[in-house]
């Protein structure tokens, strides 16, 4: 009786933890998948207001972010895979922030500012899984 009872107990507790890593997971996909959409979104903004270096910023953090959501989805990708990406992802993104801080325009700060949102939560959930962004100080 007793170890019928512990196998079912330990069942549980293993597919209480698996559901968490899928949630966890899905959250960081889907926040991913937002911060891709207004990283896009910015970089068409950029595109119009015709702004050289934050245009070109704004490209290459959509590509990165484009490039972090696919590690995401690869079933390959491993812890150290996913850090990396978003190491490359967080760094784009602070390049990006210094070029929007010295820009020094309103309107593209205001345009920045959703990305800054999906870019904190994709960092709060890289943080739930037990990984830290480096520029987390700044």
């Amino acid at each position: 009786m007793f170890s019928k009872r512990s196998v079912l107990t330990i069942a549980a507790v293993a597919a209480m933890g698996l559901a968490g890593c899928a949630t966890t997971s899905g959250n960081l996909a889907s926040s991913a998948e937002r911060l891709e959409r207004s990283a896009a979104e910015l970089q068409r903004d950029a595109r119009n207001d015709g702004s050289g270096n934050y245009y070109r910023d704004a490209q290459a953090f959509a590509a990165e972010t484009h490039d972090f959501r696919q590690t995401l989805a690869d079933r390959r990708a491993d812890g150290p895979d996913i850090q990396e990406a978003f190491r490359d992802l967080s760094g784009r993104y602070h390049a990006l922030r210094d070029e929007v801080e010295r820009s020094r325009n309103r309107d593209v700060e205001l345009d920045f500012k959703p990305v800054t949102e999906a870019y904190l939560d994709v960092e709060r959930e890289m943080r739930r899984v037990g990984t830290r962004d480096r520029y987390a100080r700044d």
